[in-house]
């Protein structure tokens, strides 16, 4: 299991399309370019605790968004398949495991 903020961010990657632009900005500093929260509100002129919220507000979207639609789940799954052919010494499954991996 990732640690948090590396999970976070990886919501964020999957799903982050799905958030408002302003809410898409703010995660990216704070998880991505691990601007602090203070640095965040002073960019954005607005207070400590409105980034706070912010965030915290937009992590359970993010959750929410990954309970229902499980893609970080089924991608994990998928690249255990994916490691699985790779050990098989088979021309077939090394074709198809190729063009898994161009599509990814």
């Amino acid at each position: 299991m990732l640690p948090d903020r590396q999970y976070n961010s990886l919501l964020l990657d999957y799903y982050g399309e799905l958030l408002t632009r302003h809410q898409q900005e703010i995660l990216d500093e704070y998880f991505n370019e691990d601007l602090s929260m203070n640095e965040i509100a002073d960019n954005y002129m607005i207070s400590k605790s409105a980034v706070q919220d912010l965030i915290k507000r937009s992590l359970v979207q993010l959750n929410d968004y990954e309970k229902t639609l499980r893609l970080i789940d089924k991608d994990k799954k998928l690249d255990q398949i994916i490691e699985d052919m790779k050990k098989e010494d088979n021309e077939l499954l090394n074709s198809f495991v190729t063009k898994i991996e161009k599509i990814r």
